[in-house]
């Protein structure tokens, strides 16, 4: 992932910002050369996706079930009623979309003295592809038990068809289109599930081996870092209050929520040419 975000960086090699930060001023939770590319992938979402009257009609997402009641379906019924909502929420035509299961894992772990070694691993939770007439969306079926990583993983494979759209590319080229799709599914609101998802660290326990231990998870292509800077870079742009969205995000993505935030409120020459979009 670090090669690819370094493919942000300008032809030049040298992101310079206009940003004087003295000892004590806040500081961004990324470098300077991602801070840039995310500056000019906002402006270019705005400017490509119906400006900030756009942007301002999409509120944000949360995980709660006020918002996402649980569906009382199973398998794909179940995935199917979330994208309907995923898309109603953006404004995306469910009808659009064909929406296909991935083959299942094999599981590694006989029991607990016995591993299958080199067991394939699917590797993407989700998938995108297009032809003339249709988008189809793949699912991996462990998401069928993971309520806020399936919505993470819908919002990103709907967000594609709709820079599928925009004829230029984003900042820095095509290498960087999942990372501003990304950003799109931050501009549609779902970027506390996309920030959430990116890293979760949690206990487990399987009563059929016996086992039982921590396991780390990563989704999706921004770091919990740049997901941060993305919520705050959004929370300027409509006015939105984060202090009870914090509640229902990790730690991790809390605290560079935070630390964005006064870095912005530091900074806002950074934001008002946004703002005037």
């Amino acid at each position: 992932a670090a090669d690819m975000r370094a493919g942000r960086r300008a032809a030049d090699g040298a992101a310079v910002l206009p940003v004087l930060m003295g000892f004590f001023s806040a500081k961004p939770t990324v470098d300077d050369a991602d801070l840039e590319w995310q500056l000019e992938t906002w402006a270019w979402l705005l400017d490509n996706l119906g400006g900030l009257e756009r942007l301002r009609t999409l509120p944000l997402a949360l995980p709660m079930a006020a918002q996402f009641p649980p569906s009382g379906k199973t398998g794909e019924k179940h995935v199917r009623h979330v994208l309907a909502q995923v898309c109603d929420w953006i404004g995306v035509d469910l009808g659009a979309l064909q929406l296909v299961e991935q083959e299942g894992d094999v599981d590694p772990t006989v029991n607990a003295l016995t591993i299958i070694e080199n067991a394939p691993r699917q590797g993407a939770l989700g998938t995108y592809s297009s032809s003339t007439e249709q988008h189809v969306i793949t699912y991996h079926p462990q998401l069928l038990d993971d309520l806020e990583g399936l919505i993470a993983t819908l919002a990103h494979e709907v967000c594609h068809p709709i820079l599928f759209q925009i004829p230029e590319t984003p900042p820095g080229g095509e290498d960087n289109e999942e990372f501003a799709t990304d950003l799109a599914v931050a501009f549609s609101g779902f970027g506390v599930f996309g920030g959430n998802s990116a890293f979760r660290f949690q206990q487990f326990s399987d009563t059929g081996t016996g086992s039982q231990g921590w396991s780390a998870n990563r989704a999706g292509y921004l770091t919990q870092n740049e997901w941060g800077l993305a919520l705050a870079i959004r929370e300027a742009l409509t006015s939105e209050t984060g202090s009870s969205s914090e509640k229902l995000m990790t730690s991790g993505l809390a605290a560079n929520l935070k630390k964005n935030r006064k870095f912005l409120r530091q900074n806002t020459s950074l934001i008002e040419p946004l703002l005037e979009m």
